[in-house]
């Protein structure tokens, strides 16, 4: 209670304030329900990342734009490119899903998604809903869910691009064409990027007994991807699209260890360091969809997506003779029939089916060595074919959200979860709402049938969660701000603890439970110019079983960004602050914690007229140093400078 009372009162202090303009922070999102709803009609834990943030603060990457968001913790182990985790009020990585454009991007091996695969300059925004998505969107949505949409708004045509440069020998660059064809629009584009990184290992986190001598060398990363958006009108009632992006990425770290295990022996470096890993990644999304206006009432959507993940490890990249390889490739298949009813001015109905197929191919010297016939040593299928409806209504002040969904799978694993929400204004300008809802969390093909690298058992069970959640919002104008109090447990979590099996590696079992409860602020609105934009979460992440916190979960962060426009200039900074977080030492083994840090970025925009813009971006400010995984380095002081031109024209003009 002492905690929600200052939060209040900043509330109050931002609807009393006075203000100069409007700005939009109420938009249209589809995240809370699968349906169009303003964003202060959600009943749900819901933000949105636009597009004009994206390009104020002009991001290296995905997981730069995430953090700062509430209820959201972004740990990687080094630079761009290299392994993150997101935890969303303290859930693990496989419980948060990832979409992109509606298309599920989860590795099928790790259960985790490919995020330096979704380059930055292709996204349009952002929507976040945090709590159980299951009965809205099936498994791993358990903690909650990030959907990226990618670019495809039309509205400037002609050819476009972007060079920017920076610390670290950073480049990005990106060329790109729009058009509008009568009743067809366009747009393709290419992306370069590429940066010299940093030393990723601390030199202080080894432990030799265990063959670990941190590399010196830096890990460079470098990326390319190409995206064709194409829509066909074919009446105001009838469009056709098709949406491409492929990519790929490579990148290089330090392994952690001086060996690598090549069967039935093992290779040692000849320096005595640590072997330096590399990976390359490639992913294709394809997509077809037709939106339709059926009747005054009805509107329907149908889309077939594919999606490619390949991935390919060099576990000694700086000697390739007897080096071990390790292939990982992920074919997923989604597709989905989306009806959306309006019954009455106040009322909507949502009706949808959603058929997924996924496949897993793999071969690892290392984890998993291949057949005697030569071939892969995974390759397994699993179909999941879903049914799911929905009903939103507001009756006077009172507002009404159920969700239920049916998921089951050739593999005989399935579950039904529901999500219940009610609202009811107190006043024009104050809401208070509340839902209940369960979750679960299906394993990976990896985790069931990955082989005794990877410790596969078959037997695995879905891990289960429920949660509630109360909150309490203002709106008012140019001001939206929310106070959510949750509570979510989790059971039969994966745990990779289980027996010994004939290659040394435990197998993956269901023993733990979590519990986190706590309180989550998100803000956003304009004084006198000044936009500002605030987050601050408290919560308490636990073992249920041990009574332990969960590690790399600090217990309170935030995050402060202030805008302010002069003239032709934007000007802004971004705070980040965390506390502390338990974690495993790298070098002992045993328990640490991480210290709590505080970062701030600055960043500066520049119109020169309507077609040119210069954007400054400054990161970690004071340099300050910290790690939010134990034994990985953080990026230092960093600064990058950005031309861009896009051409002024709109819609409207054509």
């Amino acid at each position: 209670m002492k905690k929600i009372i200052p939060i209040a009162l900043c509330l109050n202090i931002f609807s009393s304030s006075l203000f100069a303009q409007d700005v939009d922070l109420n938009p249209i999102v589809v995240i809370g329900n699968r349906q169009e709803q303003r964003l202060s009609n959600v009943m749900t834990s819901v933000s949105v990342i636009t597009r004009e943030e994206i390009d104020r603060q002009k991001p290296q990457d995905l997981i730069d734009i995430l953090q700062g968001e509430p209820g959201m913790e972004v740990r990687r182990s080094g630079g761009i490119g290299l392994s993150s985790s997101i935890f969303m009020r303290g859930a693990n990585s496989n419980q948060v899903l990832v979409l992109v454009d509606g298309l599920n991007i989860l590795d099928e091996f790790t259960n985790t998604p490919s995020l330096p695969n979704i380059p930055i300059s292709q996204i349009d925004h952002i929507e976040i809903m945090r709590g159980n998505a299951s009965a809205l969107y099936g498994s791993n949505a358990a903690g909650g869910v990030i959907h990226i949409f990618t670019k495809s708004r039309n509205d400037s045509y002609g050819p476009q691009g972007l060079a920017s440069y920076g610390s670290r020998s950073s480049e990005n660059i990106i060329v790109g064409y729009k058009n509008k064809y009568n009743n067809t629009k366009f747009d393709i584009s290419y992306n370069h990027q590429q940066t010299d990184g940093f030393r990723t290992f601390d030199a202080n986190a080894k432990n030799i007994d265990f063959g670990q001598v941190p590399n010196p060398s830096n890990n460079p990363f470098s990326s390319n991807n190409v995206s064709l958006n194409m829509t066909q009108f074919i009446s105001k009632d009838h469009e056709f699209g098709i949406k491409i992006l492929a990519s790929e990425f490579k990148v290089k770290n330090d392994s952690g260890s001086n060996a690598s295990r090549i069967s039935p022996s093992y290779y040692v470096s000849n320096s005595g360091l640590d072997l330096m890993q590399r990976e390359d990644s490639k992913q294709l999304l394809m997509q077809a969809y037709s939106k339709d206006v059926i009747t005054s009432y009805w509107n329907s959507k149908v889309a077939v997506g594919v999606s490619n993940t390949a991935n390919r490890f060099n576990y000694n990249d700086d000697n390739l003779s007897g080096v071990s390889i390790g292939t990982y490739n992920t074919h997923q298949t989604n597709v989905l029939w989306e009806n959306d009813f309006v019954l009455s001015d106040n009322q909507t109905m949502l009706i949808g089916l959603e058929s997924r197929h996924a496949r897993v191919i793999a071969s690892d010297m290392y984890f998993q060595v291949p057949n005697t016939d030569g071939s892969p040593a995974v390759n397994s299928a699993r179909t999941t074919n879903s049914i799911f409806a929905g009903y939103t209504s507001k009756f006077n002040d009172i507002g009404l959200q159920l969700n239920v969904r049916h998921d089951a799978t050739n593999t005989n694993l399935s579950s039904t979860t529901g999500l219940g929400g009610l609202s009811y204004d107190l006043t024009n300008h104050w809401k208070i709402a509340g839902n209940l809802s369960n979750a679960f969390d299906a394993p990976s093909l990896g985790q069931l049938f990955g082989g005794p690298g990877s410790g596969a058992n078959p037997n695995l069970k879905p891990e289960r969660d429920k949660s509630k959640e109360l909150s309490l919002q203002y709106f008012e104008g140019n001001t939206l701000g929310r106070i959510v109090y949750f509570n979510r447990e989790s059971k039969d979590l994966f745990s990779q603890t289980g027996p010994v099996n004939g290659l040394g590696f435990n197998s993956w079992e269901n023993i733990n439970k979590a519990k986190n409860n706590g309180t989550e602020l998100s803000a956003k609105t304009l004084i006198n110019d000044i936009t500002i934009k605030m987050s601050a979460t408290f919560q308490n992440s636990f073992d249920a079983t041990t009574h332990t916190r969960l590690k790399r979960r600090a217990k309170e962060f935030g995050s402060l960004e202030l805008s302010y426009p002069i003239k032709q200039f934007t000007l802004g900074s971004q705070m980040l602050v965390s506390g502390n977080s338990l974690d495993t030492s790298f070098a002992t083994g045993k328990n640490t914690f991480n210290s709590g840090f505080a970062v701030v970025n600055l960043f500066a925009n520049y119109k020169y007229n309507e077609n040119w813009s210069a954007n400054l971006r400054v990161e970690n400010l004071f340099d300050r140093t910290y790690q939010v995984v134990n034994g990985f380095h953080t990026p230092d002081f960093g600064a990058f400078l950005t031309l861009q031109y896009i051409p002024f024209n709109s819609e409207n003009s054509k």
